[in-house]
């Protein structure tokens, strides 16, 4: 190496649960153990959404939507004067290259400061030819660097490897086989002059494997109606509809339904994907790094923010963050116990639609912004949240909420998108193609 930097290869594998990650749930996973061992590994990490482009944009600049100008999937370009990733590591002297894919296209001008924006359609999986192309470009690099990998094979739509079986849940398979093909990646880097770092942008809801789960999601979304051309998840969609706007949710009683799994992680009962609410198996991701300089042997169970990323891997890296970014460094010895805001917004383009919430002293908090949602979860005695207590604490509800108000209500200081129709037209054609419309 003809620097004193360290190169730094920074992995997300969209939709990665942190307990499917690390083994609460699942098969073990040596790729993940190896940052238990050999670096720090944080488990609790929750995301700025549960969607793609607004957490790829959180992490990349350190800042939540509010402030760098992704809300959504629809509302997707970064504010310009954000300072990415890639930016920093340009501004010292690094080769900076993206491998990327899903709805993280240079229309959201997420490519800022990289040298190279490779985007790829969905077919080039780490199970064909194009990661041989990946490893050789990394081998290439010069140094130091800063490689990007975004993988998409644990999304809904999954890619399997060629040895999964019918005994696993599909979605430990394919989150098996990408780490498996990272493990291998791993072998070939110098780890005494490399950070390596892994995340996973948001969670998902998963087939569980079980019959009755597999009978539910078909049942309340998949089965055609005679005569109609539809499915039933649009008739319940316009029921859902017609309730919600005679004050009526139905977002409780969905919740409780989960108490009928079959299996003992958290995950919806009656649907597969994420987006649609905040609850931690949608938000919660892991989040580990190794290399120089890296404490070993750590697995931290400490709420962590997806902000954080910008600060630590720079901080790894021996780098300076912006002073004026939401994250703070994870590697500093000590953890300040921060609120964590999310959003459950998706692919919807009307606003009142979306669920804001906040995560912070023991206490989950999520409201409806036209909708009628109001939520408190106890996180210590109901970690996977299935009862709504907001009634039977309305001090905690009503702090946590002026909270989120706060939050939310700074995105009122952002200036008008400026999206192009082409570039629109593009981004509705991707999430077309992704499944998401």
């Amino acid at each position: 190496m003809t620097t004193d930097r360290p190169n730094v290869l920074f992995v997300c594998v969209d939709a990665l649960r942190s307990d499917f990650a690390f083994g609460d749930h699942g098969c073990e996973k040596p790729f993940f153990e190896f940052f238990e061992r050999e670096g720090t590994a944080f488990d609790t990490m929750i995301a700025a959404a549960s969607s793609t482009t607004p957490c790829v944009s959180s992490y990349m600049t350190g800042d939540y939507p509010p402030d760098h100008g992704v809300l959504s999937l629809r509302d997707f370009t970064l504010e310009d004067d954000v300072t990415t990733l890639a930016e920093v590591f340009d501004a010292a002297g690094y080769e900076t290259n993206a491998h990327v894919t899903g709805p993280i296209t240079a229309d959201t001008g997420l490519d800022a400061g990289f040298d190279s924006y490779e985007y790829r359609t969905r077919d080039r999986t780490v199970y064909t030819d194009w990661f041989d192309e990946f490893r050789a470009d990394v081998e290439a690099a010069s140094d130091p660097w800063f490689e990007y990998l975004h993988l998409w094979e644990a999304h809904v739509h999954r890619d399997l490897p060629p040895d999964a079986t019918d005994d696993e849940i599909e979605y430990d398979a394919s989150v098996r086989g990408v780490a498996e093909k990272l493990e291998r990646l791993l072998d070939e880097i110098d780890l005494s002059e490399t950070i390596v770092a892994v995340t996973g942008d948001h969670g998902e809801t998963i087939h569980d494997g079980t019959l009755r789960h597999k009978a539910a999601v078909i049942g309340l979304n998949q089965v055609p109606i005679p005569l109609t051309g539809k499915r039933t998840r649009h008739v319940r969609s316009d029921v859902e509809e017609s309730l919600r706007e005679s004050g009526i949710e139905l977002e409780d009683f969905y919740n409780s339904l989960r108490r009928f799994s079959g299996v003992d992680f958290p995950n919806a009962f009656h649907r597969v994907g994420h987006s649609y609410h905040v609850y931690d198996y949608l938000t919660r991701v892991p989040f580990a790094l190794a290399g120089p300089g890296v404490p070993e042997g750590r697995r931290v169970g400490d709420q962590v923010r997806q902000v954080d990323v910008f600060p630590t891997l720079l901080s790894a890296a021996g780098l300076d963050s912006p002073s004026d970014v939401s994250g703070q460094d994870l590697l500093d010895g000590r953890i300040d116990h921060r609120p964590a805001y999310m959003r459950g917004v998706g692919s919807e383009q009307e606003r009142g639609r979306w669920l804001d919430g906040v995560r912070y002293d023991g206490w989950k908090f999520v409201t409806g912004r036209d909708r009628d949602v109001r939520q408190l979860f106890d996180l210590e005695s109901d970690p996977k949240e299935r009862h709504n207590v907001v009634d039977d604490y309305p001090d905690v509800a009503a702090r946590l909420e002026g909270m989120v108000d706060e939050h939310v209500a700074r995105e009122r200081e952002l200036g008008e998108d400026d999206i192009s129709e082409d570039a629109e037209q593009r981004m509705t054609n991707r999430l077309e193609e992704l499944g998401y419309l």
